[in-house]
């Protein structure tokens, strides 16, 4: 019998879950969609296409149906009474990125789990990646050595029609909730969260964050929380990272370039996402050609996991160190980038987008010298 999925939220990114499942043979077949959009069969034909049942709320669809797996793609403030909630319901679940905002919701998410025996899952794409996998494992046998630092900047262009597609985005809280939303905490989230990832200690643990040096930068004045974060966190693996994002930038997509120094090798990867490793002995390791599919892993190991009865890769043990990291930061002091520094540029993509001036080549340049914009005498 093919598994029962349930829908939450479809009208972003998970639409491409309604995809995914629709197009192709997961063993599995959609029970239904909660979805408060009521234009939602226009965002997303499929579910007008394939005939879905939509429903306005958690609560309605599980009182007519049963679900194995609850996919959420909803907002972030949601995140932790609806995967509760599911889990309460009978289903496992598979919470989009980034799952909660505090150690203590953690917690509770845990003990919900352990007493409904059912697995919460994080969507942290990077993760369920074989290439990464296979990374993790060499790294856990000691064939690098102990890990000594790492670095990584990645950032996305946003304007005006990002931040108006929702109540939340670059809020710090909505109706009192805690939201913290950036390009750290959320569109940005997937690299520091998987150089955290490859220094855990087994092979579904992150490595916990002890301490922050950051300058945290508000590049759009229209934007609540801050825009532009460069950060070094210190680790319970005695290895710092280095982290770099932001939103205001003239170019579309800024990287990814990062670097993992171990005491045998040296890590790298770029734009292609390829992940090569380089050994002292100047031997060369190429995990390959990186699979980008942003659903088809972590939807078939949350799959596999229910038929198997054992656990996913990307758990909350896995989120922890990215939650403590967001909640330290936000505690920062956010500065505003001089109006002079910016200019204000109308897309037709992006609408009104704010570019910080140089923002590319100052934050290439601090990062290549493993320091902080200031601390090398670059201003933003």
């Amino acid at each position: 019998m093919k598994l029962k999925v349930l829908l939450v939220g479809v009208g972003g990114y998970g639409s491409g879950y309604v995809r995914a499942l629709t197009g192709n043979d997961y063993g599995a077949e959609i029970a239904g969609i909660v979805d408060v959009m009521p234009d939602i069969a226009n965002v997303c034909p499929e579910v007008g296409a394939k005939g879905l049942k939509v429903y306005r709320s958690i609560s309605d669809f599980y009182k007519e149906n049963t679900a194995d797996l609850a996919i959420l793609a909803s907002p972030i403030h949601l995140h932790v009474p609806m995967s509760i909630e599911c889990m309460k319901n009978g289903s496992h679940v598979l919470c989009e990125k980034p799952l909660c905002l505090t150690t203590e919701e953690i917690d509770a998410l845990d003990a919900c789990s352990l007493e409904t025996g059912k697995f919460l899952a994080v969507g942290y794409q990077m993760n369920y990646r074989r290439d990464v996998l296979a990374l993790k494992k060499d790294i856990l046998s000691g064939k690098f050595g102990a890990p000594l630092r790492a670095r990584c900047l990645h950032a996305y262009r946003r304007g005006s029609l990002y931040y108006a597609r929702n109540n939340w985005a670059g809020r710090i809280s909505v109706n009192g909730r805690e939201v913290f939303d950036s390009p750290f905490t959320n569109a940005c989230a997937h690299n520091f969260q998987l150089l955290t990832f490859l220094l855990g200690k087994d092979l579904t643990s992150a490595c916990g964050i002890t301490g922050v040096e950051a300058e945290m930068y508000r590049g759009n004045e229209t934007v609540e929380n801050y825009d532009i974060a460069c950060m070094r966190f210190q680790t319970d693996v005695g290895a710092s990272i280095l982290y770099y994002t932001a939103h205001p930038l003239s170019s579309e997509v800024l990287g990814p370039y990062a670097r993992m120094e171990f005491e045998k090798a040296v890590i790298e990867y770029g734009e292609d996402h390829r992940i090569c490793a380089r050994m002292e002995n100047g031997e060369i390791i190429d995990y390959g050609e990186a699979d980008m599919d942003g659903y088809h892993y972590k939807l078939k190991d949350a799959l596999n996991c229910i038929r198997e009865g054992s656990i996913p890769v990307c758990t909350t043990k896995s989120e922890i160190g990215h939650v403590r990291a967001v909640r330290m930061v936000q505690a920062l002091p956010i500065e505003n980038i001089p109006k002079d520094h910016i200019d204000i540029v109308e897309d037709e993509r992006r609408g009104t987008c704010c570019h910080v001036k140089d923002l590319e080549a100052k934050l290439k340049t601090a990062l290549e010298n493993w320091a902080l914009p200031k601390e090398i005498g670059i201003v933003l």
